[in-house]
């Protein structure tokens, strides 16, 4: 019996968030990019999770959605990439100081007040 894969659209990065996350892998040593997962928690009932990925950390690559050029890879794993299709993510600043990933994801339906956590509804 063949069992055929989901095909994801994928995720998008900005140029400016592509550019922190390449900051971020090189200034640590064995990354070989960031994971990105989402947990439950909050008020709203989920966030997203990044994390270091390390080369002893990786079984299968099989087991990730990859987005990749040439300066980096940002791996998801498949089971979170039902509520991450066709995210977009944006490193913003504000008034100068005020430094954050955003991510727009078009499935998101509410977050909480403080907007850190939010509610998925599939």
């Amino acid at each position: 019996m063949h069992i055929k894969k989901k095909k994801w659209t994928g995720i998008t990065l900005t140029k400016t968030a592509q550019k922190y996350f390449y900051n971020l892998i090189q200034k640590e040593k064995n990354i070989i990019g960031i994971k990105i997962e989402v947990k439950k928690s909050g008020c709203a009932g989920f966030r997203y999770q990044l994390s270091f990925l390390k080369t002893h950390h990786l079984k299968h690559e099989s087991e990730f959605y990859i987005y990749e050029n040439k300066y980096i890879k940002i791996y998801i794993p498949n089971k979170y990439m039902v509520w991450l299709d066709k995210t977009h993510i944006d490193y913003v600043t504000t008034d100068g100081i005020n430094m954050y990933i955003k991510f727009i994801n078009p499935i998101i339906n509410k977050y909480c007040g403080c907007g850190d956590s939010f509610h998925i509804t599939c």
